[in-house]
This record gives C-alpha cells, sequence and structure tokens, in this order.
C-alpha cells in the first residue's frame, strides 16, 4: 500500500491493512475556544492528506477521529478554519486520547487492523508532524491578540487561505516549516495561476492523463507523503511544452483529489484581466 515514517521505529514503514481491513487515523486539534493559529492545523493537515490518499488511491475506509481537550461528551469541535483549508470533518470527536490516540499536537497515530486468515493484528504508526514558525518565531509564543497567523488573518491580507495549505505542503510533513507573508503571498499567486491555467486547460479536447507525472504523484505520496515531489512533478508538467493541454487538465484534476487545493475552481467563471 503505503509508507511512512514511524517516530516509534525510527523507519518507513508499510501501511497495508488486508483485505476489509480498517484504517483509523487519531490527531490532536486546536482548542475549539478560539479561532486557531495555522501551525495547530498542520497536523490536520496531514491527516487529511494520508486519508485522501488512503481513500481515493488504495480504498482503504478510513474513521478519522479528533482528540480536542475539553470535548467533553463529543460535540466540541475547533472552529471552522479546518474547513477553510479543505480539511474533512472527522468522523467523530473525542475529549481523552484512546490507547491509541494522538498524545500531542504534533503527531498522528495511524491504527491499521489487519486481518490474515483467522488471525486479527492491530499495527499502529506514530507520524509526527513538524513544528510550524512564522519569520523564524514559534507560533506557540504568540497570544491570540497578536497572533498575525490566523486564517482570518490571511483572508483580511486578501490572500486564499487554501495558499496555507499548498505553502505547508511544500514542506516535507515531518520537518519544520517557516511560513512569512511573502511565503503566503508566493503560494496564494502559484495557486491562482494554477486555477487559471486549469480553467483555460479545459477548454481544449481531452486527452489521457500524463501517465509518468501521474505515477509520480502517486509515489510520492505513497513514499512517506512526499507532498513536496508531487507540487513539483505538477510544476514541471505545467511547463512541458510537450503535453497537450487537455492531458495537463485531466492530470492536475487527478492530482487535486489528492491535494485538495479546489484547482477546477476557475472553470466556467471569467478569466482575470
Amino acid at each position: 500500500m503505503f509508507r511512512i515514517y514511524d517516530t516509534r521505529t525510527g523507519q518507513v514503514e508499510d501501511v497495508s491493512p488486508g483485505a476489509g481491513g480498517l484504517l483509523r487515523l487519531y490527531a490532536r486539534g486546536p482548542a475549539p475556544d478560539r479561532p486557531a493559529q495555522v501551525g495547530e492545523l498542520r497536523s490536520l493537515l496531514v491527516a487529511d492528506l494520508i486519508r485522501r490518499n488512503a481513500e481515493h488511491r488504495h480504498g482503504l475506509t478510513v474513521v478519522a477521529s479528533l482528540v480536542v481537550p475539553g470535548a467533553g461528551n463529543g460535540d466540541g469541535t475547533p472552529s471552522g478554519d479546518a474547513a477553510a483549508l479543505n480539511i474533512r470533518p472527522a468522523d467523530r470527536t473525542i475529549d481523552a486520547p484512546e490507547p491509541a490516540g494522538a498524545q500531542s499536537p504534533v503527531e498522528i497515530i495511524i491504527e491499521a487492523r489487519l486481518r490474515q486468515a483467522t488471525d486479527e493484528a492491530t499495527v499502529r504508526r506514530t507520524v509526527a508532524v513538524g513544528p510550524v514558525t512564522f519569520s523564524g518565531r514559534d507560533v506557540g509564543d504568540w497570544t491570540p491578540h497578536e497572533a498575525p497567523v490566523s486564517l482570518s488573518a490571511v483572508a483580511d491580507r486578501g490572500l486564499d487561505p487554501l495558499a496555507v495549505r499548498l505553502a505547508l505542503a511544500s514542506r516535507q510533513h515531518g520537518e519544520q516549516a517557516d511560513l512569512t507573508w511573502d511565503v503566503l503571498s508566493d503560494a496564494d499567486q502559484a495557486l491562482r495561476r494554477w486555477r487559471e491555467l486549469v480553467a483555460e486547460w479545459a477548454e481544449s479536447p481531452s486527452r489521457p492523463m500524463c501517465a509518468e507525472v501521474t505515477a509520480q504523484v502517486a509515489a510520492a505520496f505513497d513514499g512517506d507523503l512526499n507532498t513536496p515531489a508531487a507540487l513539483r512533478a505538477l510544476r514541471a508538467l505545467e511547463q512541458d511544452p510537450q503535453i497537450p493541454p487537455g492531458s495537463k487538465f485531466e492530470s492536475f484534476l487527478h492530482a487535486d483529489q489528492l491535494l485538495a487545493l479546489d484547482l477546477p475552481r476557475q472553470i466556467g467563471r471569467p478569466r482575470r484581466g
């Protein structure tokens, strides 16, 4: 199936449930009583990318659990910031970590139940999520009233919140990601350019996906969730004059099932001047 770095073993390990296997994800979310800072959403974003790969490419049944302090009876949820990043809602919210639950905001637990013949075993993988800094400063040191890194602050600057998703996906999930307003602005421009191009390519005759690029994106997601490599493959495809527009269109839409950047958004809309 796919492989991911397990901090408990120190190696890249398989995540491969058998037939009918169930994949459970546990990720810690931000406190539900205030707007989230972008760094607090990274673990949920990584879990979402894992979930999309497991479901869309491998046909697994995924149950995602959100661990939120103070959730009580399970009604507590983080703010709508997760939805603004196209993070799919959890199937359930739990107050305290279960035995397999995420113990900290910077780790995700993947629990796969394997069934072989009459034997059943549970395999757990612990996925580390790198810290997020803003202009070199740990976002955990900012108080909510002074932090310029909430998604509402991003929107107030005229930037698409999904620019945050793209900027974080441009870094390997286990490594530190240092965001700045320039980084987010560049990501916003790249996002808007891709949407304009997808809308333009949609007007050309449809052609089969570029097999090479599609395979590169698949290998990147299956190889320790290497989203930077997947994005590099799409950038190379964008600039390749030998690939027909219709093929680029189909390839970008296929990749967006995993990346969730709303790349078809501009189809049928007036183009920017």
